[in-house]
């Protein structure tokens, strides 16, 4: 039984683990399975993790709903960047990675921004376009891969891509764990090139191996710390920063040293990234440093994730030279302009997005909350 075989040290095969977890999965529902599927998820990741055995699990997960996924392509020549995170993380932020994905957009990157609704957070990604008025949920995947080639940015919900494991997994889980390492990156419906994905665990190095193994083609991996205890899916400055490029070529070692770098170059300001308790609010934060209008240490922090985006893209040849120009795209308020852009073209209602940048009265940040889980991972 895979439960007992996780307490030993011993390798467990692949094919054992993939058995063992479509047979959790297809137990009645109940107490019973979640307490299997937790430990055994668990239980993974803290086994090391080994790369054999959670690639074994994750492809358990998706047989689930795999047969149901269709694919589409950038166009040709057009290098699309799939952006995403585990969620998860111990400390919230604004929608620092949605931001980032437009001010990348903007400097002339093409990300695929794959998100949902919240799942630990204020605000998701899915929740963020909502609030600024754009409306993905009537535009086919096709239309979005067009308006990602026109725009640089597109949004691809990832909500109902796994229904079946959604149904036995959504809103059990708040900790991380073995398929938080790469599950929410492989459901992407737009085949891209490279892929960034943030993961709220120390361990991006097994994460960047393991979704090259399971076929994305160059993956960085990223995570941020402060202490034991704050765990985030996204570069924070200041903070103690991870990351992992992972290409057909191997590990790049240098591309790891300049992300590091530039992080610790920056001020610490946890205060100015800090998520709000209302979720409008959380939204306008975001919003605010895209217009230009924010001075805070926020600003550096979209500008570092930006440049991340735009050297996957090709859009900047180093991270330094995305920093720079990052600044410059925030400090011109440009980036506004690519989100209305993209507002427009989904259909959206532009005053919605208007109304983020009048005046808000402070509310409370936010530092930590747990939250009933309704994301895939």
């Amino acid at each position: 039984m895979l439960a007992q075989k996780i307490n030993s040290p011993a390798d467990i095969a692949p094919q054992d683990v993939h058995d063992g977890i479509a047979s959790i999965l297809a137990l009645p529902e109940g107490h019973t399975r979640d307490v299997m599927l937790g430990s055994v998820l668990t239980g993974l990741l803290l086994r090391g993790p080994r790369l054999e055995e959670v690639e074994a699990a994750i492809r358990a997960a998706t047989a689930l709903d795999r047969s149901g996924w269709d694919f589409h392509q950038p166009p040709a020549g057009t290098r699309f960047v799939g952006y995403t995170g585990s969620g998860k993380k111990t400390f919230k932020t604004i929608n620092l990675s949605t931001a980032a994905a437009l001010v990348a957009a903007t400097g002339g990157a093409h990300v695929a921004k794959l998100g949902s609704r919240s799942a630990s957070s204020r605000t998701g990604s899915r929740d963020f376009v909502d609030l600024v008025g754009a409306t993905s949920d009537t535009v086919p995947h096709q239309e979005m891969v067009d308006i990602t080639a026109e725009v640089g940015f597109g949004f691809f919900s990832i909500e109902n891509r796994v229904p079946e494991f959604d149904r036995r997994y959504g809103g059990r889980f708040q900790a991380v764990h073995a398929l938080s390492l790469a599950f929410p990156a492989l459901l992407s419906p737009v085949t891209c090139p490279a892929y960034v994905y943030g993961l709220s665990h120390p361990a991006v190095g097994a994460s960047a191996r393991l979704l090259s193994r399971l076929g994305l083609p160059d993956v960085t991996v990223i995570n941020s710390s402060v202490g034991q205890a704050v765990q985030v899916d996204e570069l924070i400055p200041g903070s103690t920063v991870r990351a992992c490029r992972v290409s057909a070529s191997g590990e790049d070692l240098a591309f790891k040293d300049a992300v590091r770098g530039s992080a610790a170059s920056m001020p610490q300001d946890l205060t100015s990234v800090t998520q709000r308790e209302d979720p409008r609010e959380n939204v306008a934060a975001a919003v605010r440093v895209l217009a230009g209008r924010d001075t805070s240490q926020a600003r550096n922090a979209v500008a570092l994730n930006a440049a991340l985006l735009m050297v996957m893209s090709e859009a900047a040849p180093t991270i330094r030279s995305g920093i720079d120009k990052a600044l410059t795209i925030i400090d011109s308020g440009a980036a506004l302009d690519t989100l209305q852009q993209f507002v427009r073209l989904t259909g959206g209602a532009p005053h919605q997005l208007r109304s983020l940048l009048r005046p808000i009265a402070p509310t409370a940040l936010l530092v930590s909350q747990g939250v009933k889980e309704t994301a895939p991972c």
